[in-house]
């Protein structure tokens, strides 16, 4: 029975892959644990005896590396449909993001059109708070917290940044200006993509 696909060693496969040049391989394994990553490392533990997930740990040998590189041109038809069918889901599921800040734009225009001066300039007051608090957090992280003194603070620190960066600022400047020209870009690449199921690559999995 193949070796399960490990969620936690996924963000290192990719760049290994990429940098033995395996860029079709290493573009499955980017993003997150799916069924179709496990499907694809099944089906490279199936027809190589490999375990991917010992391409993270830097395990694999000379000859392992060239069976992949086999791999890879062997079922580059079945990665690519792969790839189309998760960039295909990824659009629907920014179709769904634009039609949630639609809505709440809709709901803004709506808002701004109350007596109640508050209501009506809510998103903006909440959008600058955000906004001024986030800054604030990275301006005294750079220049006021000593690390020395509590490291192990540095951490929630990260984690902070990483959610005020990520998240808060990040749907702020979304809902205001929308998503980014290279986003558009590609979701009008994305567009014209047919989208392929992961059943044929499962078939293959099952030979």
């Amino acid at each position: 029975m193949p070796a399960p696909l490990i969620a936690a060693a996924l963000s290192a496969i990719a760049p290994k892959l990429a940098k033995r040049g395996l860029d079709l391989l290493s573009g499955v394994f980017r993003g997150a644990l799916d069924k179709g990553t496990e499907e694809i490392s099944e089906l490279i533990e199936q027809k190589t005896g490999i375990d991917i997930n010992d391409a993270a740990d830097d395990k694999l040998t000379d000859e392992q590396w060239t069976k992949l590189k086999e791999f890879e041109f062997n079922y580059q038809s079945k990665l690519l449909e792969y790839r189309q069918q998760a960039d295909a889901q990824a659009l629907e599921l920014e179709k769904v993001h634009q039609a949630d800040r639609e809505s709440a734009r809709t709901m803004q225009v709506e808002a701004i059109k109350s007596k109640d001066k508050f209501i009506g300039r809510f998103i903006y007051y909440y959008a600058t708070g955000i906004t001024i608090l986030t800054f604030g957090f990275i301006f005294f992280a750079a220049f006021f917290y000593d690390f020395n003194k509590s490291p192990n603070n540095a951490r929630i620190i990260d984690t902070v940044l990483g959610f005020l960066l990520g998240v808060s600022l990040s749907a702020i400047i979304q809902y205001f200006f929308g998503s980014s020209a290279g986003s558009k870009a590609k979701d009008e690449k994305l567009a014209g993509m047919p989208q392929a199921g992961s059943g044929q690559i499962a078939g293959e999995v099952k030979k």
